[in-house]
């Protein structure tokens, strides 16, 4: 009995040890064919013009092509619920961000997915929100827009890449800030929302620059309006909203990549490690300065606290603005 307790001690040590000299080689052999990157929101939006920025580089740097799909729907629920039921080995991986990943787990309640199905890598960036119409909008400040909505409550719209999604929630914050009542029309994604709002279809919508750039450089939109604390060094003619006369409205998005929970962590360091080296790139920061958009990089630990702090702070929101997390 002692021998046989002894033999089934050592072939369980074997395999830990086995395990553990493993997991470098799963790092250095990764990856050995496509990995596929899923964008919860509709091509074009600033998630999608980021992810399809650097997995270029990616794919150089592997020499593994990167498959991207855009699975919009349900403030972004649709994509990370699929990512958090694939395989968990490295090769799908998700642009999380906060209609993803924090504001969908505090208004969400029957989710299929719950924070624990990830294991988060890095955060890639974040950016500020735009308050932008069409050209010939009525209003061309924000002030304007203030009177305007007053002077006409409920007449007015504003589109969101979905409900409970980060543009849907900016428009409530607005709402509450200045004292109005703009009606929020919710979408499968960013970009149908930003092309209704240039054709006329829709008032207003608050985005990222990165989801406008095409628009505002072909003149069918104009910004009213930016939630940083100071003007964008790319837009330095658009004023902020506290300059504005709006102080209680500062919000920014960010957005980063998960995996499924379970994932090894000598995969996860890896992903870790090359994203962070592809980020300190010189031309990638042009292009994020460009787009209106901060490069952030980090651990995954670090990325991880951004989340938890994020869902904290729109737990409280929540609890002041009324959002309606259907889609």
């Amino acid at each position: 009995m002692l021998r046989s307790n002894c033999y089934r001690r050592l072939i369980s040590l074997s395999a830990l040890l086995l395990g553990c000299l493993s997991q470098p080689a799963v790092s250095q052999d990764f990856p050995v064919k496509p990995v596929r990157w899923i964008i919860p929101y509709s091509a074009g939006a600033s998630n999608d013009v980021v992810a399809r920025l650097l997995s270029q580089k990616l794919s150089q740097k592997w020499g593994q092509p990167i498959v991207i799909e855009n699975r919009a729907g349900a403030g972004g629920t649709i994509g990370a619920s699929l990512v958090a039921h694939a395989p968990a080995d490295g090769y799908t991986l998700l642009m999380t961000n906060p209609g993803s990943n924090a504001i969908q787990h505090v208004l969400n309640q029957q989710s299929t997915y719950s924070p624990r199905d990830f294991t988060h890598v890095v955060l890639l960036g974040s950016a500020p929100l735009m308050l932008s119409t069409r050209q010939d909008f009525a209003a061309s400040n924000v002030k304007q827009l203030i009177a305007l909505a007053k002077a006409n409550p409920g007449a007015l719209t504003g589109g969101s890449s979905g409900s409970g999604g980060s543009s849907h929630f900016a428009l409530e914050l607005f709402n509450r800030a200045a004292s109005v009542e703009i009606r929020h029309i919710p979408y499968k994604g960013a970009a149908p929302a930003v092309a209704d709002v240039a054709s006329g279809q829709i008032s207003l919508i608050f985005t990222t620059p990165a989801s406008i750039f095409a628009l505002l450089e072909a003149n069918k939109l104009k910004v009213l309006g930016v939630s940083s604390q100071t003007r964008l060094a790319a837009f330095p003619n658009v004023p902020t909203m506290v300059e504005q006369g709006v102080h209680d409205f500062n919000d920014k998005i960010w957005f980063g990549v998960s995996v499924p929970a379970a994932t090894p962590q000598a995969v996860v360091n890896k992903l870790n490690l090359d994203f962070n080296d592809i980020l300190q790139g010189s031309d990638i920061k042009e292009r994020f300065t460009a787009l209106g958009l901060e490069v952030e990089g980090g651990s995954p630990e670090e990325f991880s606290n951004t989340i938890n702090a994020d869902v904290a702070r729109l737990s409280q929101l929540v609890k002041t603005i009324k959002i309606d997390a259907q889609p």
